[in-house]
């Protein structure tokens, strides 16, 4: 191996203490295949690579969605509560009333998984959903009630018109057909009818229930200290 003189680049043997051309101290000069040695300050930093979490960490998340929970099951446990309610033979009698409690029922169980304040736009999201699969539900419920209960009060709206007199002949014509079809409570038109009167009832009166329901359950929790 051979090293190289740093001032008159003379290659000279690797056991050389003085290059015979120039005269150079070449005893601490390394040969030529030696590896290149960098010294610590010469180096770049290191670079630490960023974990998952941490990365995740760093980027803020936007305020208001991170407890930000689904509609769905809020409005789905009121609406069975409306429907069970406005079912019954003996708790409908108060229909109207549990169709604004539902709503507003709603909103504090969605409150219950949320520490965000809830809008009032959001309480009317809340009471149409619950409006909806409240309708739903108690046309299913009531199917089997009026299929029961139906022929009864049947029977007692025809005494009333029975004993109501000077009614026009077209119009009893039209009563005793539509009594006809409450006699069949899974006939298509029923079912139609019940479903779409149901639909408008809850619709307009649970929206109110989830707006009604905002004054209440609305206000997010004070952060605690």
């Amino acid at each position: 191996m051979a090293k190289q003189c740093p001032t008159c680049q003379q290659l000279l043997d690797e056991s050389a203490r003085f290059c015979p051309i120039c005269g150079t101290q070449v005893s601490q000069i390394k040969s030529l295949d030696s590896p290149v040695e960098i010294g610590e300050d010469l180096l770049p930093p290191p670079l630490i690579p960023k974990t998952l979490n941490s990365s995740h960490s760093s980027v803020a998340e936007p305020p208001g969605l991170s407890r930000q929970p689904g509609l769905i099951k809020p409005a789905v446990l009121a609406g069975v509560i409306l429907g069970v309610a406005s079912a019954l033979p003996f708790i409908k009698c108060c229909c109207w009333l549990w169709v604004v409690v539902s709503g507003v029922l709603a909103v504090y169980f969605y409150r219950h998984e949320s520490d965000l304040e809830v809008t009032a736009a959001r309480g009317a999201q809340l009471g149409l959903l619950t409006g909806l699969f409240g309708a739903l539900s108690w046309e299913v419920l009531d199917l089997p009630i009026s299929y029961i209960y139906g022929p009864e009060r049947v029977r007692q709206l025809q005494d009333l018109v029975e004993r109501t007199h000077n009614l026009p002949a077209e119009s009893l014509q039209a009563f005793h057909w539509i009594m006809e079809l409450l006699n069949q409570p899974f006939h298509p038109i029923v079912i139609l009818f019940g479903i779409l009167s149901k639909l408008f009832i809850c619709g307009v009166f649970t929206t109110l229930g989830g707006i009604l329901g905002v004054a209440f359950f609305g206000k997010g929790k004070s952060p605690s200290r």
